[in-house]
């Protein structure tokens, strides 16, 4: 079994990594055929059914539309790359355990929400909602010690929920912009998902990475430059982050 899980499972990973990609693209846009058959995001034209394998598709397509060869597939590459990724540590991490599945649908989730914000803008509430139902089986799960997923106590993920969201929430108000709706509710989730201090990290990890990638984009075109900064994607890494290293690095500084 998990000789087979280990061959079988990446590239499923694989192939969900490209599911996900498209996914991101068809919601806010409500064209649910993508799923079944890529298209060109420049031009609209249906591809060939081999463009959908993973890795190999951009491969054999040239990472180009073959109707008007603009450039595509990267995307899709980096996605499905990263969700493999993102799976293998998860398994190091947890192995085959039902917290395994959890946080692996959390990091779906995660991307998928990351590559919505950075293509318009906006946090889907449907992809939220999972999300916050996952909080919400730890949570009940957390009351029950012998069967408990995580070491998480109940009053921790409702600390967590309120940790970061509630600041976000009033600094949202207060600046009248720079935070969005969106950022809060998915801090609110997260934070019931994983407790206040794992919560408390993984801000600490996106908001961090966020400065950082502001200072290059500063260093690229000047501060004079008009560019926006999405969160979901930063906060997102530092969630996947605390997932998966967020107990080790609390033992060893706490």
């Amino acid at each position: 079994m998990r000789i087979a899980f280990l061959i079988l499972f990446p590239i499923l990973a694989l192939f969900a990594g490209g599911l996900l990609y498209r996914l991101a693209y068809a919601y806010p846009r409500q064209s649910f055929g993508e799923l079944l058959r890529p298209s060109c995001h420049a031009c609209g034209v249906r591809l060939p059914m081999r463009y959908s394998i993973p890795v190999l598709g951009t491969i054999l397509s040239g990472a180009r539309c073959p109707a008007c060869k603009e450039k595509r597939g990267v995307g899709s590459l980096l996605s499905e790359v990263i969700f493999a990724l993102a799976t293998f540590l998860l398994f190091f991490f947890y192995d085959l355990s039902f917290l395994f599945l959890v946080y692996l649908v959390a990091a779906a989730l995660l991307l998928v929400l990351s590559l919505v914000d950075l293509d318009v803008k906006e946090v889907p509430h449907g992809f939220l909602l999972v999300l916050l139902l996952l909080g919400v089986l730890l949570f009940i799960l957390s009351f029950f010690p012998k069967v408990s997923l995580s070491k998480i106590l109940w009053w921790e993920h409702l600390v967590g929920a309120v940790a970061v969201s509630v600041p976000l929430f009033i600094l949202m108000v207060v600046s009248g912009g720079g935070v969005g709706g969106g950022d809060v509710k998915l801090m609110f989730c997260l934070g019931l998902l994983l407790g206040y201090k794992l919560i408390l990290l993984s801000f600490l990890f996106g908001i961090v990475l966020a400065a950082i990638f502001s200072v290059i984009l500063i260093v690229i075109y000047g501060k004079n430059g008009k560019y926006a900064l999405p969160l979901v994607p930063f906060l997102s890494v530092g969630a996947f982050i605390a997932m998966t290293v967020g107990e080790t690095l609390l033992s060893l500084f706490f």
